[in-house]
């Protein structure tokens, strides 16, 4: 009985996908209209002051380019979500846009609060 439990739980072990959360508090942007995002699991952030976050560690615009293709070919079914603070520099936002670009199959997710 023992060794069904170990082998039930390396199963799940090995089939489970782990979210690698960006590990940085921000303030996001409220939404009147929101919707879930499909396969949304590679997660960058975006703080106030246009630092990039990815794994709980600020990375460079070049950094943030390795990231997302190492990323995509760990997950190669999985959406990139933007989770920018409400004071976030447009011009940090397009680089990033720009870079996830080509690697992206399909729409990118924005992270927002609810509004209300």
């Amino acid at each position: 009985m023992l060794d069904v439990v170990f082998i039930m739980l390396i199963f799940f072990i090995v089939t489970s996908s782990f979210i690698k959360e960006p590990g940085v508090d921000i303030n996001k942007s409220e939404a009147l209209s929101t919707g879930a995002c499909e396969r949304g699991t590679i997660i960058f952030a975006v703080t106030a002051t246009g630092d990039i976050y990815y794994d709980k560690k600020e990375i460079t615009l070049d950094g943030a380019r390795r990231m997302a293709e190492a990323a995509k070919k760990e997950s190669p079914k999985a959406n990139f979500v933007i989770q920018a603070d409400e004071e976030s520099p447009t011009s940090v936002l397009n680089d990033l846009f720009t870079i996830l670009k080509p690697l992206m199959d399909a729409p990118l997710c924005a992270s927002t609060e609810e509004a209300g």
